[in-house]
């Protein structure tokens, strides 16, 4: 008997994809399609991954398939982490992604190997196209921003309203970190290409010594940089800002990625079926509690619902949030550098904000949805799951961590800019309460910094290896993920 993962109805696949896959181990079932790797020549490797979030469920799947002894530890009791699909409380079968939103073409390579290998649906999702933007209380289209008057206006000098009518809005930062992009030979070394220096100045100063105008810094996040301490303090590194649109040419991406993709159902398709490939190697509600590791093994110390469970390993990999991490007990101690990574990187937190609506009510108002609103409540705005039949949608978008319901949708009503609303309910999903994954992507490294963190963030230490969207170059979530679970399986897969 087989079955099909496509076949499965969404909300039973949510609920049951992996318990029925654990049930195929007994019960004789097969995966259609598996495509299996060939036989490794390698000996087998006993590994614990812990943390089932996309990076940690891509790291075990490929070990597996290299004919690897894998066991994957979760504290929670699901798996997928900051890739999560809802259905509830939402209606007439509509849903959301309320983590990992979307993948791009060019780009998120291992995330589409997945996607092509299990014959996932994808659907294109045009959240940012056609968007408008709200700046000073005042929304402006894509075609205004290129408008030689009203860049003017905002206080571009001459130089850069150039460079944005020919170039687009989103491309200015070009204009000031292009001329640097080309000296960087390797994108995971951001050292020894006569820049580094710069991780000594902020960003702002860069621009300000290139002749940037006070609307080309407040456009691109950047402050003024006078020099002063006070205008110092949290200031990000011109190296690491160039590093990283240096990581983005090397790989032909677009400074500000248009073309974007989701799952049809939600992308926690793509961890549930990790998730399923790998079966009872999953192990959900075991937190870890301790950790030793030696020259020729590691122990790993858990709870186990509530039952303190003891494994042994060849290797472990940690693919879970370093504030959590930190707190475990660690024999021997991390060493100094490790340490400081974990004390002092900082990551992000967000809401994600949905509204229900009867219909589509902004069809007689505006060109697009797709909202840039500059209001800390509810600061994007787009549709989702827009090829559900009906009259009924949803609108999502992202707020700070502490918002409300009530928050959001005042928020919306004042900053919308038709006339026209039809809304139902808001509803807020606040990751900074949730015990196992509660951070989202990782800062930018501050000040003078980078070589502290860098390659320190990813680096072993010892029979411990690092894997997530922490662990990469560019931190963007799901590409992170995907890259640093396979690039690890690939190295202890050649130990």
């Amino acid at each position: 008997m087989s079955f099909d993962v496509h076949q499965i109805d969404p909300i039973v696949n949510r609920r049951d994809l992996l318990r029925m896959a654990g049930a195929s181990a007994i019960s004789g079932w097969v995966w259609s399609g598996s495509l299996a790797a060939a036989p490794s020549t390698k000996p087998a490797k006993r590994i614990i991954v812990v943390g089932a979030g996309i990076g940690g469920l891509s790291c075990a799947y490929e070990l597996m398939e290299r004919g690897h002894d894998v066991t994957v530890l979760e504290a929670s009791g699901r798996t997928g982490g900051h890739v999560k699909t809802i259905y509830d409380p939402l209606p007439d079968r509509l849903y959301a992604d309320v983590g990992g939103e979307h993948f791009t073409k060019p780009g998120y390579e291992q995330f589409w190997k997945y996607v092509e290998k299990f014959n996932l649906p994808v659907l294109a999702y045009p959240r940012r196209q056609k968007m408008l933007r709200r700046i000073d209380g005042k929304w402006f289209t894509e075609d205004q921003l290129q408008d030689r008057k009203i860049l003017s206006d905002f206080g571009f000098n001459a130089r850069e309203v150039d460079f944005i009518v020919q170039h687009g809005w989103t491309d200015l930062p070009l204009l000031y970190l292009g001329p640097y992009l080309d000296a960087f030979q390797d994108e995971y070394q951001p050292f020894d290409a006569g820049l580094d220096e710069l991780d000594e100045v902020s960003a702002g100063e860069l621009f300000v010594k290139d002749g940037a105008s006070d609307a080309a810094l407040r456009f691109n996040g950047v402050r003024r940089g006078d020099g002063s301490p006070a205008a110092r303090i949290g200031e990000v590194s011109a190296l690491f800002r160039v590093w990283q649109q240096a990581i983005v040419k090397h790989r032909g991406l677009p400074v500000f990625k248009r073309e974007v993709f989701r799952l049809k159902g939600g992308n926690q398709l793509l961890t549930d079926t990790l998730a399923a490939k790998l079966g009872e190697r999953v192990r959900l509600g075991c937190p870890i509690t301790g950790i030793e590791h030696g020259d020729n093994s590691v122990t790993v110390r858990c709870s186990e619902f509530g039952q303190p469970t003891t494994l042994d390993a060849d290797y472990l990999v940690c693919c879970i949030p370093l504030a959590i991490l930190k707190k475990i007990p660690v024999t021997p101690a991390w060493p100094e550098s490790k340490q400081y990574v974990l004390d002092n990187i900082v990551f992000g937190s967000q809401s994600r904000v949905l509204l229900q609506a009867k219909n589509r009510f902004w069809k007689s108002d505006l060109p697009s949805i797709n909202l840039e609103s500059g209001d800390s409540a509810m600061y994007l705005v787009y549709e989702t799951a827009d090829e559900v039949p009906g009259d009924r949608c949803i609108l999502m978008g992202s707020g700070r961590p502490d918002v409300t319901p009530d928050e959001a949708m005042t928020a919306f009503k004042n900053f919308y800019p038709g006339k026209t609303q039809t809304l139902e309910q808001a509803y807020v999903h606040n990751w900074s309460k949730d015990p196992w994954a509660f951070s989202c992507e990782r800062h930018p490294f501050r000040l003078g910094t980078l070589k502290k963190f860098w390659p320190e963030v990813m680096e072993p230490v010892g029979r411990i290896h690092f894997a997530g969207s922490f662990a990469d170059n560019l931190p963007w979530g799901m590409d992170a993920a995907t890259r640093s679970g396979n690039r690890v399986a690939e190295i202890l897969h050649q130990l």
